[in-house]
């Protein structure tokens, strides 16, 4: 550009930016390594694959999270069903268990009747309590063998 000088106008900051460009391309020239590198087409296409690739895994695993979910809940129903047919059925069988059925049951299908006051006897016992322990002699040399190997046995915990 031609250096005009003109007071209304301060031309130096035009200059300087075409000095800056011409030093930008000596340097490109000198060095052609120091040129930017435009990105590939294969790896642009490599991360658009990850990127994909990526998704797909939470994606599923979405979908596993759901199906679980699902399955959690039918599995919970199905317990809550049973709990309530657990409950049914304790109280049919207190009901079937109960006393008064019972000897109504007694009384009616075996032909059993209630004792009456006169019909106890007490029974005492005047031997002792204390029981004793009689040994068998076991004269037989393989009978103590036979327990010699047993108690070894018990002290190894076989």
């Amino acid at each position: 550009m031609a250096k005009v000088h003109n007071l209304a106008f301060d031309y130096s900051a035009y200059d300087n930016a075409e000095e800056a460009e011409a030093q930008r391309a000596i340097k490109y020239k000198k060095n052609p390594a120091a040129k930017p590198k435009k990105t590939s087409v294969l790896g642009v296409l490599a991360v658009c694959a990850l990127v994909a690739f990526v998704l797909g895994f939470m994606i599923y695993g979405r979908v596993e999270i759901s199906s679980l979910c699902s399955e959690q809940t039918k599995q919970e129903e199905q317990l809550a069903q049973l709990q309530c047919e657990n409950v049914s059925l304790q109280s049919e069988l207190a009901q079937k268990t109960n006393m008064s059925k019972v000897e109504e049951y007694a009384e009616n299908e075996l032909g059993l009747k209630k004792l009456d006051k006169s019909q106890i006897e007490y029974v005492t016992v005047e031997s002792n309590p204390v029981a004793k322990v009689v040994k068998t002699e076991d004269d037989n040399v393989f009978v103590k063998i036979k327990h010699w190997f047993g108690s070894v046995l018990e002290y190894i915990g076989a």
